[in-house]
């Protein structure tokens, strides 16, 4: 009976499905465990030929039970069911009872047929047509939904206490999107994963928002004129770099990377010709905007990055033209803590986006060897600078120049990780090593060269270390 008094809950079903066989072998005979009842079938009963989802569908009808039967109010609470759930008012009476008798603080909801499981055609996502501020539960704080078309905002009128909001794989709107956000007073966290083509454009005007999580959004632009804005993470986006419009003098942490296209179980796909990290910077530190440029938004950061502690980015640093671009933006941060680099691993991985370059080509100078030598010292680099991860190195010329760079200028450099690549070669090893010897300015700094797995080292006497 101690399960009467946690304060955490998570329903899934997913146990039961996988009891089942594939469709081709749906007769069979296999233990099946009914979770909250007293019914269990011994190993060696037949599993009738029927919809397997009739099966779940009697587990989460015990998900009642459970809740009555528990004594404590919850912190947290997750449910993973079937649709039907939902057309039942099962999900309305779950969530006012959380939410009235449990005082939960931390709600999500997944729904899912697992049709991807059964069979070879998939209709997934239901409305959330729920009462009117049924979720102004004076204790709930964070709420997540997968799987849902979100048509309207009316169940969150008058959210004064949520705190975060997570949307996975939700058909959602623009409008519905901003008119949510600006019912929750005071919103801190907004994750939007994967919606469908009815999100044009992601438009915060809350300032209350400090963190904001984009990932695999395929969009016309995104304005955040938010102040109050203290993290950005974009996951692979693809959206004009021009249309994307900041105001947040308080960002500390920025992150933009990109993943390789992939499906996931809910039938989307992460956008094609995701937008180029390096193209986004540009952007973002008006490299691309011309001398004479007057801003036509007045809340337009001249400088996003000025306060910013932490960057996360996707960037070739073989690319003479992307290693300017990071050249660029460390000057623009004056309080960079930490820096985290990925070496984009193979560009026919992503298709690339593809633009005119001979505008900017005629005002930035591009030399071809000793970037970083010619340049001016950054006072990030001289001044802030702690730790510094660079993944997926591989020796090569280009690559060297960076690490070469921090070691021997960057004054207060605790920690330098280099995480190799799978391809990396004998030559890229050895000069790699080279690192070690070169003159370090701090003298408190720590480099880890990470070798790729299953490599084997053999040294030059023949022996393993």
């Amino acid at each position: 009976d101690v399960w009467r008094n946690v304060f955490r809950l998570d329903f899934d079903p997913k146990g039961v499905k996988k009891l089942f066989p594939a469709p081709n072998q749906r007769r069979s005979t296999v233990p099946v465990i009914q979770f909250g009842s007293n019914v269990c079938h011994d190993e060696g009963d037949d599993i009738d030929d029927t919809d397997p989802r009739e099966e779940i569908s009697r587990v989460v009808k015990n998900i009642d039970n459970v809740l009555l039967s528990h004594e404590r109010n919850l912190i947290s609470c997750r449910i993973v069911h079937l649709s039907n759930s939902y057309r039942s008012g099962d999900v309305e009476k779950w969530i006012k009872y959380l939410t009235s008798e449990k005082k939960v603080q931390e709600l999500a909801f997944l729904c899912d047929d697992f049709q991807h499981e059964f069979y070879p055609v998939s209709l997934f996502g239901w409305g959330l047509n729920l009462p009117s501020g049924i979720f102004s539960c004076r204790t709930l704080q964070s709420l997540e939904f997968t799987n849902y078309d979100i048509p309207f905002h009316r169940p969150f009128h008058h959210c004064h206490n949520l705190k975060t909001l997570k949307l996975y794989y939700c058909d959602i709107s623009s409008e519905t999107l901003e008119a949510i956000v600006s019912s929750c007073d005071f919103m801190e966290h907004l994750s939007v994963c994967s919606s469908t083509s009815s999100l044009k454009q992601v438009r915060i005007f809350s300032q209350t928002v400090k963190t904001v999580e984009l990932e695999s959004l395929d969009l016309e632009g995104i304005y955040l004129p938010t102040q109050s804005l203290g993290a950005l993470v974009l996951h692979s986006m693809k959206f004009p770099a021009k249309s994307l419009v900041i105001h947040a003098p308080n960002l500390r942490v920025f992150t933009a990377t990109r993943k390789p296209i992939t499906k996931n179980p809910y039938n989307f796909t992460r956008p094609s010709k995701q937008t180029k990290i390096a193209e986004i910077l540009e952007y973002c530190t008006h490299l691309l905007t011309p001398l004479n440029y007057k801003a036509s938004d007045s809340m337009e950061d001249p400088n996003l990055f000025k306060n910013l502690r932490e960057l996360t980015i996707d960037l070739d640093l073989n690319d003479r033209r992307e290693m300017l671009i990071l050249c660029i933006v460390l000057q623009r941060c004056l309080s960079l803590h930490q820096l985290e680099i990925n070496i984009e691993e193979s560009r026919s991985d992503i298709e690339e986006a593809t633009r005119d370059y001979s505008s900017v080509n005629s005002r930035l100078p591009y030399p071809e060897t000793k970037l970083w030598e010619q340049r001016e010292l950054c006072d990030c680099i001289t001044f802030t600078l702690r730790q510094v991860s660079i993944k997926g190195f591989t020796g090569k010329d280009g690559e060297m120049e960076f690490p070469r760079h921090l070691i021997t200028k960057c004054a207060k450099l605790e920690r330098l990780e280099i995480w190799c690549n799978h391809d990396w070669s004998s030559e890229g090893g050895k000069a790699t090593l080279g690192l070690l010897s070169l003159p370090r300015s701090s003298i408190d700094v720590s480099i880890l060269l990470k070798p790729p797995p299953n490599l084997l080292v053999v040294l030059e006497d023949g022996s393993q270390p």
